[in-house]
């Protein structure tokens, strides 16, 4: 049998390139995950503003059907309206905005479990309707602060989503 002089000495460094190179693999991997993470979540975030602007218009064209009793719409934050059925009977103007803002809270409910709700008339200008939602945001950690004009508020660790009409 014949045995080589100087034997090939590998010293594992193939096993060592092998780790390196799974590690990083599974780097790259986490990083992708991270991302899609954080794209979900933003994802999220504008599906949340989208459904508020939708609602804020649904509210907006309600008024718009019954602005002379504008002034009936006004909610604050966390209030829940009377409801008013207007289906079954003859309404007043007033009961009819009842009737239009609690179905408009219990859509609300519907589309952003949680959500609150402000409407308010606006203290400068008797034709312009102020709407507000405000939701927390899907993801860990505070909401990001809320830089408002002077005048507005919005529940702490809530996002939230202001426009002012004239139905």
């Amino acid at each position: 049998m014949m045995h080589a002089k100087h034997p090939h000495k590998h010293g594992g460094w193939g096993l060592m390139e092998a780790l390196a190179a799974l590690s990083l693999l599974s780097l790259g991997i986490l990083g992708l995950l991270w991302a899609q993470g954080k794209s979900v979540l933003m994802w999220r975030s504008q599906q949340a503003s989208e459904q508020a602007a939708w609602l804020a218009q649904d509210l907006a064209e309600r008024v718009r059907a019954n602005r002379t009793r504008m002034s009936a719409y006004q909610l604050g934050w966390g209030q829940k309206p009377m409801a008013v059925d207007c289906s079954q009977r003859p309404c007043t103007t007033s009961e009819w905005a009842l009737s239009d803002l609690s179905a408009w809270v219990q859509e609300v409910q519907v589309r952003m479990p949680g959500a609150q709700t402000q409407v308010w008339v606006s203290p400068s200008d008797a034709q312009h309707l102020g709407i507000a939602l405000a939701w927390r945001e899907p993801q860990t950690g505070a909401a990001p602060p809320n830089v408002l004009a002077p005048g507005l508020n919005c529940p702490a660790q809530h996002r939230c989503y202001f426009v002012h009409v004239r139905p």
